[in-house]
């Protein structure tokens, strides 16, 4: 059977934007026609300074992808629902709750969907671990512990103007961190947050926002920790999560979720993984347009981001 071919708009052709356009070249069944830019850029394709004159000159565009400065998603978000095409939207989907619920009941409003990038989903080892937790495997699962220690220097906030104040970055849960918020959602799933510190150590006279972070969290009977931070120095050092459990430990490892560190569980053959690959942006599209072309539900679908956004809200009124 012929698979239907959609066509793309990515509005915003930065890094990530132009990240987009490369997964999307090896995909046939989306085509991007345009981008969306109010800065000069430089592309083959057509160039529009806003959404609106996009959709005047390409009706035709299915899906339009944003990949802008975070706190510019739900207002460009919204103004694509309302043009009734569906898009997806660069994490975070927006800054606020009360926002994604909006933009999800102008979805059903007018027929069209909207997802999010919630890649690592897709990442193999975490496939195999949720896999792992879903068949009781684990048994008992008694504590998570996650360690994120990052640097992000006063170079990485000066050469770009969002990076860094709290109305277009939000902070470095959203920014760096809210990948591994998802999975533990995605893992465990529901989160209920018991305590939290933030301090600002190193970045006070370039961002608005705490640069590191402790938190304490249960999931059921399940206690959780995450110790987070963009102060280490000179590089980063450590991306992991690791599960206590009844009847194994297991440790999750590499900013991109790719590698399984340490895996001894009963009864099962002791596993070493790691994906050579870092980018799982080819399986979440391909996630998305089976869901369009079938009308069936996605794991990237908006509401599965929801719980993450509510949570950080809750952490930075702590």
């Amino acid at each position: 059977m012929k698979k239907n071919i959609f066509n793309a708009a990515i509005v915003g052709f930065g890094h990530i934007g132009k990240l987009h356009l490369e997964t999307i070249s090896s995909i046939k069944e989306l085509n991007v026609c345009a981008i969306v830019d109010s800065a000069p850029v430089e592309s083959e394709l057509p160039v529009f300074p806003s959404i609106k004159e996009c959709h005047l000159s390409h009706p035709e565009i299915d899906l339009y992808i944003i990949a802008t400065p975070n706190g510019y998603h739900y207002q460009q978000a919204k103004e694509v629902l309302e043009l009734q095409k569906n898009v997806l939207v660069e994490k975070p989907i927006a800054l606020h709750k009360k926002q994604v619920e909006e933009l999800i009941t102008l979805s059903h409003k007018y027929n069209v969907r909207i997802f999010t990038s919630l890649q690592l989903r897709f990442s193999p080892v975490i496939d195999y671990v949720k896999k792992l937790c879903e068949k009781n495997l684990l048994g008992q699962l008694y504590l998570v512990s996650v360690e994120c220690f990052w640097n992000r220097n006063t170079a990485y906030y000066e050469k770009s103007s969002w990076h860094g104040t709290q109305k277009t970055d939000g902070g470095i849960l959203f920014t760096q961190f809210s990948h591994f918020l998802d999975i533990l959602f995605y893992l465990l799933g529901n989160l209920e947050l018991v305590s939290s510190k933030t301090e600002n150590f190193s970045h006070q006279n370039c961002i608005d926002f705490p640069d590191t972070g402790i938190l304490q969290f249960k999931s059921g009977e399940t206690l959780g920790s995450m110790v987070y931070t963009i102060s280490t120095y000179e590089k980063n050092f450590e991306s992991s999560i690791t599960l206590i459990a009844e009847k194994g430990t297991i440790k999750i490892s590499g900013q991109y979720m790719n590698q399984l560190l340490y895996h001894h569980v009963e009864n099962t053959n002791p596993v070493k993984m790691e994906c050579k690959t870092t980018r799982f942006h080819k399986d979440l599209y391909e996630n998305i347009l089976l869901s369009l072309d079938k009308n069936i539900p996605s794991i990237a679908d908006a509401e599965n981001t929801m719980d993450v956004i509510e949570f950080i809200e809750k952490i930075m009124k702590e």
